[in-house]
């Protein structure tokens, strides 16, 4: 156990100087530029000597650790590379490759630690202090200290901090980035509450049932932990192809050396046995296909995920905020009696709802103002909070709300409303019903919708043999209905955060990658548990965006599409890249191995094969890959 401490403190402080090499190799090609410049050549050529010796040493310690741990790698070319350069006193060629090197780990650190943030924003977004109701009082408390049956008192706008049960308030809370379920849920005496959603409108007295360390959202938390534990190791693209490639170079290389009696025809073969292609090319590709991606809203938090979703067989969405807007839009209107026309019944309703902060009466506000509807102020207001709304609009005594709300005030309701209430909340949709004095004049239909283009960006996934799967949390109906619109025949439904990741698991065993589209907190299990996470940011939870791999800055789901061909594109020119560069070298190593090329003609031919597979790396930025 102090043994392996002791080697991960080590490689710890080798990643640390690791992180300053290409500083220190780049002030020296620097140095020994103006040095060169300035005809002194002795001396630049020592300093080159020097900055590539020192700056080596790191990653050849940081290589023997692999070697102890059996892994080879792309490093190991570098490494011969750099040992030759120095051997036959092309310090130039080896100050290259060591920047190369050096500049290639710092990238990949800096995306490791990027994509190491998720936990970070989970936790550093959990509630730290919660007001505790006492004597009297109230005394703020590390949340931590709150036990099971104390009073706390959360605030409009704060995040609940423990789960519990309603004693004393009335308002709505949004749970959304925790169950998926997309409208805000009225919560009252004895309704529980989860840690984690927000309370939206009025003050709360909540008992606690469960401490801080087991509530629902540190579940989510130790969920996340689990997830990244058990993520599947990931080999690089060079690294699959760098091991035949340093077989083939030492091959070469000895045999040049039993036939020719001397090393250096050994070291001529080395020094063109450039790792360029695998250690700069590739991240050059993959460097601008990240660039591309961010043109359009897009961060990708390194290669990795660029090559898992290149080669991408299977897509889970999740449903709330998603595959659909998130929010209540009106659907349709219906008129019950004659007298009103469901214009007018959208003028009474929305002149009397504007007064009202519910997300309901917002939505039907703005429909109002889509559809041109002149609103007027009404002459009297008041609102039942949770319940409905009632007042007067040019003279019209008006009730807004549930067909309970409508019943309790005396309002008749016929059966057939309910039957019908009953057949629309199983589609997912939420309803307002108007009263005019005791008659039930109309309806309001709100629903969270699909978003456009949906269909396309399925269409595209499906054209490269991509399953499509949607698992939500929400209820079975919903799903099902949300699941017919969209095309997708595949359903998991009702599922809780820890469930999200077992179906992740289960598509990974026969369809993998696996990449998970979400946005909410309830996701950030599944995004760290997939292959690929990736988020829309837009108006995603700061949770789930950081954990995700990829994040979608705008709120605009085709760009699923984009970023999907825009990887494949990606990984068609680094492997080409690749194969490129390994062909030409070996080619040229074939040459030198029979004399034809000496160590100085066979360093200046290696940088031509750089520029040949730099160039094309190149690629990625013409003709980027766009969804409009």
């Amino acid at each position: 156990m102090n043994a392996a401490l002791d080697s991960a403190k080590a490689e710890a402080l080798l990643d640390q100087i690791e992180s300053y090499v290409p500083f220190f190799v780049l002030a020296g090609l620097v140095t020994g530029g103006v040095l060169w410049g300035l005809q002194f050549s002795a001396a630049a050529e020592l300093i080159l000597f020097w900055i590539t010796l020192i700056g080596s040493i790191p990653f050849f310690l940081q290589m023997l650790l692999s070697f102890l741990r059996r892994h080879f790698g792309v490093d190991l070319i570098a490494a011969v590379g750099i040992l030759a350069s120095l051997l036959i006193g092309e310090y130039l060629a080896g100050a290259v490759i060591l920047l190369m090197l050096s500049g290639g780990e710092a990238l990949e650190t800096y995306a490791l630690r990027r994509a190491k943030k998720e936990l970070t924003a989970l936790i550093a977004r959990a509630p730290k202090i919660a007001h505790l109701k006492e004597n009297g009082g109230i005394k703020d408390v590390p949340v931590e200290d709150v036990e099971i049956d104390q009073i706390i008192v959360v605030k409009p706008g704060e995040v609940i901090p423990v789960d519990g049960k309603v004693t004393s308030g009335d308002s709505t809370v949004d749970e959304s980035s925790l169950t998926g379920e997309s409208l805000p849920i009225h919560k009252s005496t004895h309704s529980e509450v989860l840690s984690g959603s927000v309370n939206n409108d009025r003050v709360l007295e909540i008992r606690a049932t469960r401490k801080s360390k087991e509530s629902k959202y540190q579940q989510i938390i130790q969920l996340v932990r689990e997830a990244e534990k058990h993520k599947a190791k990931f080999v690089r693209l060079a690294d699959r192809y760098s091991v035949f490639f340093t077989i083939v170079a030492f091959a070469l290389a000895g045999v040049a050396w039993m036939i020719s009696g001397t090393p250096v025809r050994a070291l001529s073969v080395l020094v063109v046995a450039t790792p360029c292609p695998l250690i700069l090319a590739t991240p050059i590709a993959f460097a601008c296909g990240i660039s591309q991606a961010a043109k359009r809203g897009i961060i990708i938090k390194g290669g990795q995920a660029i090559e898992q979703l290149a080669r991408a067989k299977s897509f889970l969405f999740d449903k709330t905020g998603t595959l659909t807007l998130g929010e209540p839009l009106v659907a349709h209107v219906e008129s019950y009696d004659p007298a009103f026309s469901t214009q007018k019944i959208v003028k009474l309703a929305a002149s009397i709802d504007q007064l009202s902060a519910h997300v309901l009466a917002r939505s039907l506000k703005k429909y109002a103002e889509e559809k041109k509807v002149q609103l007027v102020y009404p002459e009297q207001f008041h609102e039942d909070f949770g319940k409905g709304v009632s007042g007067q609009v040019n003279d019209v005594q008006l009730r807004l709300g549930k067909l309970t709300y409508l019943r309790d005030h005396q309002v008749t309701v016929p059966q057939k409303l309910f039957t019908l209430h009953e057949k629309a909340r199983a589609t997912g949709q939420v309803m307002i019903y108007v009263a005019s004095g005791k008659k039930v004049i109309g309806a309001i239909f709100f629903q969270d919708v699909i978003r456009p283009n949906i269909k396309r960006v399925f269409s595209v996934l499906r054209q490269h043999a991509v399953r499509v799967i949607m698992v939500t949390g929400d209820k079975n109906e919903v799903a099902q209905h949300i699941a017919h619109e969209a095309n997708i025949s595949e359903v998991f439904a009702e599922c809780l955060p820890e469930q999200k990741v077992e179906v992740v698991e289960k598509v990974q065993r026969t369809d993998r990658p696996v990449v998970m589209v979400g946005d909410g907190i309830n996701d950030a299990p599944a995004l760290a548990r997939a292959d690929v996470g990736i988020t829309l940011g837009g108006h995603g939870s700061t949770a789930a965006s950081e954990a995700g791999d990829i994040t979608i800055l705008v709120d605009r789901l085709e760009r699923i599409q984009e970023v999907y061909l825009l990887s494949q594109r990606v990984l068609q020119i680094a492997t080409q890249c690749v194969l490129i560069g390994m062909g030409l070298s070996i080619g040229l190593m074939v040459i030198a191995a029979a004399g034809f090329i000496q160590p100085v003609i066979g360093a200046m031919l290696q940088e031509v094969i750089d520029v040949v597979v730099i160039v094309n790396a190149l690629r990625v930025i013409i003709q980027p890959v766009s969804s409009d």
